[in-house]
């Protein structure tokens, strides 16, 4: 026998409204599959655990080598032992984000499965959007460095040239008040994730210095033919989100550029009645809640940089 995936409340063997009330782990269990993976900032950040206070202290800037190189030692001479140097001292606060979908009587007893999917999906569009939006106000602090190109992406610009420099300033970063001794230290960056708005894509596709690689064997990998952006672009991962700026990119090392912590992981209440009585309270209705609580960091903004000025 067949098995058959069930990914949405209206396949299966035709539930109802009423078998999702009945069974009120359902609607919170689809909810987090629907959301799974699909915040901007779990691509970017790292996972930095979790926090019971609600509150993160952490350093912005630590360097990623000692104080002191390594030595020559002697047959039987001591090992010296070096020291980390710290960043500034920051705090980042969890924040929470919370909101909730109904069920009402009317859905269960005109079977209205079509009200109830398009519930939870406008739920796990605005879960994603309201957390897409924090990541961007947090990437664009001052602190991660920028960079105009000379010209537009969607004119006689040139995105790889813009990429391969911002590449090279996030490797080429160096810690602040570096001796002069140590000219040729850097912090150590490799960039490898691009976050751009996916209507970037337009401009890329329809520039020439972009597109002009995608010939020979590659030529059906070209994306005016293919009507996509490509997973990877000039080496870097790509992610994407409605929220980004237009006219800008950012270009980082991920899992390097900053944190999140969860007080609070996302979660979704079972379904609950609204009010005490029957047929779910004085309303009628039956809802599941989702909260989150927060907090993300920036803590090594030179692992990032802007490229700005994209579209004309």
């Amino acid at each position: 026998m067949a098995v058959q995936t069930i990914t949405s409340v209206s396949d299966g063997g035709r539930l109802t409204v009423s078998d999702l009330v009945k069974n009120p782990l359902f609607i919170p269990t689809k909810l987090l599959e629907m959301i799974d993976g699909m915040f901007a900032a779990e691509k970017v950040f790292r996972n930095a655990g979790a926090n019971p206070s609600g509150v993160v202290v952490y350093r912005e800037g630590d360097p990623l080598f000692l104080e002191q190189d390594i030595q020559d030692v002697a047959e039987f001479g001591e090992i010296p032992v070096g020291n980390a140097l710290l960043g500034t001292p920051r705090v980042a606060f969890a924040v929470k984000k919370a909101l909730g979908v109904r069920v009402s009587k009317e859905m269960i007893d005109e079977n209205n499965i079509d009200a109830v999917n398009r519930q939870m999906t406008a739920l796990r569009n605005t879960m994603v959007r309201g957390n897409d939006r924090a990541f961007r106000a947090l990437a664009q602090d001052p602190s991660i460095p920028s960079t105009a190109v000379a010209a537009a992406w969607d004119g006689t610009g040139k995105p790889r040239g813009d990429v391969m420099r911002a590449i090279e300033a996030i490797a080429a970063a160096e810690p602040d008040n570096l001796p002069d001794s140590q000219d040729d230290s850097s912090l150590g960056f490799e960039a490898n994730t691009l976050v751009m708005h996916p209507s970037m894509f337009i401009a890329l596709a329809e520039n020439t210095n972009y597109v002009e690689v995608y010939n020979g064997n590659v030529a059906g990998e070209n994306p005016m033919l293919t009507g996509a952006l490509p997973a990877n672009i000039f080496g870097l991962n790509v992610v994407t989100t409605r929220t980004w700026p237009l006219d800008r990119v950012l270009v980082c090392e991920q899992g390097t550029l900053g944190f999140y912590s969860d007080t609070r992981a996302l979660q979704f209440t079972a379904l609950y009645p609204e009010g005490g009585g029957p047929n779910g309270g004085p309303r009628e209705t039956w809802r599941s809640d989702a909260s989150q609580k927060r907090a993300m960091g920036i803590d090594q903004p030179k692992a990032g940089m802007w490229l700005t000025g994209l579209t004309s």
